[in-house]
């Protein structure tokens, strides 16, 4: 067959090596080797797609790997991303500084602020070593942003990142419905009073519910895009499974969010609508609070009956410490050493069990759940400056990026109004959580923001396409 096909003596040797080479997982790893399947589609699909399907797989891999699983997996995964983040970044622009895309100035002088903010207060605190850790943590979280902001050559690598938040978003629900269903519960325990929130991949439901907040504006911004009803069909499933795994989760400042983005993205690009939604709201809140039976079916599905959930006495020890330390805080990473001596309640009852249980799980880092409350704490009033001024710049880069692209690609401009009320939402719903924006470096807290941030960045920074009048708020 070889003398057939005439191929030749060095060619017989590479057949044979391959044969070899593919015979030893077998012979290896025996009936294991389904397990090794998914790695060869990975690696098929890598070679076919390239740069875009690995920066993919390493945004979903963050997400969803790096969770409670394992440490060993989690090490493992970092590295790998790592690794492949610095080839892709070092063989793009190599070591010459000057071609390394540019930052705005103002993004520049807000982190210059957030890190001079946090060794003043480390130096002026009780424990002046104790934010070391969470500064070093920090610093790499921004090497990263960068990285991610810098392969961003055009708007097909941001609808690549944020199809990886899609899927991280679709894998978080379809393995809550699992969960949810093999644990034996039934959907009319969603409408009791001891209703249970259902998460997997990692244990904080706030964390995971915020892929919900990004995805959600996205969607609908791709919805309204599409003309035709018929080409609708998988925004419409994708809304249908988000809001399912809402309904498992639970997360009030999450639906919050999401309603907040939807005000957002109506009121640029479908006026009519914006006016339309916030007169529902209206109408649904007056219904909820004359209309009984509705009023008992919300109290209990919105989970009302348990008040902020220790929200407020959480923000009440915040406010203590605030006042014990107004100038430069109490410093960072210091909240674990001085939580207990502002607690309003016994250390052995439910609330006193529980805040210790969540300072455990957080491995000690501020428990205020407001991040501008979070920074007060931790910084004083440089951390509350720090607070305002990073939204400030973020609305200032959304708002004249919004207006830039108004007058162009209409493709362009719903993404950038998509994009805009996503980091929006994640704003308004710090108000309630203190993660998402600056969390101790948290990669699967606060890196969907900062991936929404570069993206509009990179708009903000490309000239400004003429073009037809898109006349998107008809």
């Amino acid at each position: 067959m070889l003398k057939a096909r005439d191929i030749s003596l060095k060619n017989s040797y590479q057949l044979i090596l391959l044969f070899v080479m593919l015979s030893l997982p077998v012979i290896i790893l025996g009936e294991n080797i389904i397990f090794l399947l998914p790695l060869i589609i990975v690696l098929m699909f890598a070679y076919i797609f390239g740069e875009r399907f690995i920066l993919a797989i390493i945004i979903i891999s963050l997400f969803t790997l790096v969770g409670e699983v394992s440490r060993t997996l989690r090490s493992l995964v970092y590295i790998f991303d790592f690794t492949f983040l610095a080839y892709y970044f070092l063989n793009r622009f190599g070591l010459d500084f000057h071609i390394y895309p540019r930052v705005p100035r103002s993004v520049i002088y807000v982190l210059l602020l957030y890190f001079s903010t946090m060794i003043i207060s480390s130096i002026m605190s009780k424990y002046p070593f104790a934010g070391v850790g969470i500064i070093a943590q920090q610093a790499a979280f921004f090497v990263i942003v960068y990285v991610f902001y810098s392969l961003i050559s055009s708007q097909e690598n941001i609808k690549n990142y944020f199809t990886g938040i899609y899927l991280v978003a679709l894998i978080i629900v379809l393995f809550s419905v699992i969960a949810f269903f093999s644990e034996g519960l039934s959907l009319i325990e969603i409408i009791s009073s001891n209703r249970p929130r259902v998460s997997v991949i990692t244990g904080n439901i706030e964390a995971s519910t915020n892929f919900f907040v990004v995805a959600f504006p996205l969607t609908i911004g791709s919805f309204l895009l599409k003309k035709k009803l018929s080409k609708k069909k998988i925004e419409y499933f994708l809304i249908f499974f988000f809001c399912l795994g809402l309904v498992l989760m639970m997360s009030r400042s999450a639906i919050l969010g999401i309603l907040f983005s939807t005000a957002i993205v109506f009121y640029f690009l479908r006026r009519k609508r914006f006016y339309q939604l916030i007169m529902s709201l209206g109408v649904l809140a007056l219904i909820f609070v004359f209309y009984q039976p509705l009023n008992e079916l919300l109290t209990i599905f919105l989970r009302i009956e348990s008040g902020m959930s220790a929200r407020d006495y959480l923000w009440q020890m915040s406010v203590d410490m605030i006042k014990d330390h107004p100038v430069f805080g109490i410093g960072p990473g210091v909240y674990k050493y001085e939580m207990l001596n502002y607690f309003p309640y016994m250390l052995n009852d439910w609330w006193g069990r529980l805040v210790i249980y969540l300072g455990e799980i957080s491995g000690g880092a501020n428990l205020s759940h407001n991040f501008f409350l979070t920074l007060f704490t931790d910084m004083g009033i440089l951390g509350i400056i720090t607070a305002i001024a990073l939204p400030v710049v973020y609305f200032r880069i959304g708002i004249k990026t919004i207006k830039k692209f108004k007058v162009g690609l209409i493709e362009n401009y719903y993404l950038i109004v998509a994009l805009f009320a996503a980091g929006s939402s994640i704003i308004f719903r710090n108000f309630f959580n203190g993660i998402g924006l600056l969390y101790v470096g948290g990669i699967q807290t606060d890196l969907p923001f900062w991936l929404i941030f570069a993206s509009l960045i990179y708009f903000y920074q490309l000239p400004s396409i003429p073009g037809k009048n898109n006349q998107a708020n008809d």
